[in-house]
């Protein structure tokens, strides 16, 4: 593969998911939906990710971007105490993280991906997009979650109007 890294003791990347060596919930999850093999940024960009440090990746579309910052973060969360969607305002508990996407459609298929790992995990995600209900949205971030996936514009809208507090 051709991948160019910067930066000072970067981790070896892993050949395989087993030898990832992620918590067993997270392997099962890689094995239901049937991800074969890592791809190449996932080689290398998810160490990296595992060990809490910053990273660029540059690869083309469907190269597995999304799933390469996706299981650090979740990876990360599942370790965090749970946000208490019983208490009178969760949203000002969480959330744990804010993923910013340029488009509403991105920010989807970030959220679909998201899914795919959270809700096996217990882990909460609400997508905070224009042309959706803003109201809806606030409702859902009220209740609590880990993860918000938004686009700049709504993410703005959306605390200037309290329905969420960073």
């Amino acid at each position: 593969y051709n991948i160019t890294i910067k930066g000072g003791k970067i981790p070896v990347p892993f050949r395989s998911w087993k030898e990832a060596n992620f918590a067993k919930e997270i392997t099962d999850i890689i094995e239901s939906i049937g991800y074969k093999e890592p791809t190449p940024i996932q080689r290398q960009a998810i160490p990296i990710g595992m060990q809490n440090r910053d990273i660029i990746g540059v690869a083309e579309t469907g190269s597995g971007k999304t799933l390469a910052f996706l299981i650090p973060l979740l990876s990360w969360i599942r370790t965090m105490p749970k946000i208490d969607n019983y208490s009178s305002d969760a949203s000002d508990q969480g959330p744990y993280a804010v993923i910013l996407a340029p488009t509403r459609e991105l920010a989807q298929q970030i959220e679909e991906e998201t899914n795919k790992f959270g809700v096996p995990l217990g882990i909460r995600t609400v997508v905070v997009v224009g042309g959706l209900s803003r109201e809806e949205q606030g409702f859902r971030l009220r209740q609590g979650c880990e993860i918000v996936i938004a686009t700049p514009g709504r993410l703005v809208d959306v605390l200037e109007n309290r329905y969420l507090v960073l």
